[in-house]
């Protein structure tokens, strides 16, 4: 599996909270933002919105195209795209270009990261100004 992710960004989002951001499909033939309970390999978590918990894959497809298992991770690069990732471990990501690089909650534009999105209220852009094309 790799590096796990530390725990400490799993669970219920809280006020400036640093909790991964999902997205996801539930039940009902919906998608939905959500955040991870916990880690199951590097592609495979279980994910919640509090209504409906399952076990999904990490994904590299658009919004509006997600199938039921399915789940992805949407993050910015320095130059501000939104960028999905395919596999994620430790601080690293690999992205849907093929590039392994380190993750971040931080909004630096220099810092050689890619900015994860934080699940809780407080983020600092809204889910539909953060989705990849």
């Amino acid at each position: 599996m790799g590096r796990p992710i530390n725990k400490r960004f799993f669970g219920m989002p809280v006020t400036n909270g640093q909790e991964i951001k999902v997205r996801f499909f539930a039940p009902g033939g919906a998608e939905t933002n959500g955040w991870i309970v916990k880690q199951l390999g590097s592609k495979k978590f279980r994910c919640t919105n509090t209504t409906y918990t399952g076990d999904c894959y990490l994904v590299d497809k658009s919004q509006g195209t997600l199938a039921a298992g399915d789940m992805t991770i949407t993050v910015k690069d320095d130059g501000g795209t939104a960028r999905q990732v395919t596999k994620i471990s430790g601080r690293m990501v690999t992205l849907d270009t093929g590039v392994k690089i380190p993750w971040t909650f931080s909004d630096s534009t220099t810092d050689g990261a890619v900015e994860m999105e934080e699940a809780g209220t407080g983020a600092g852009f809204g889910a539909d100004d953060f989705e990849a094309d």
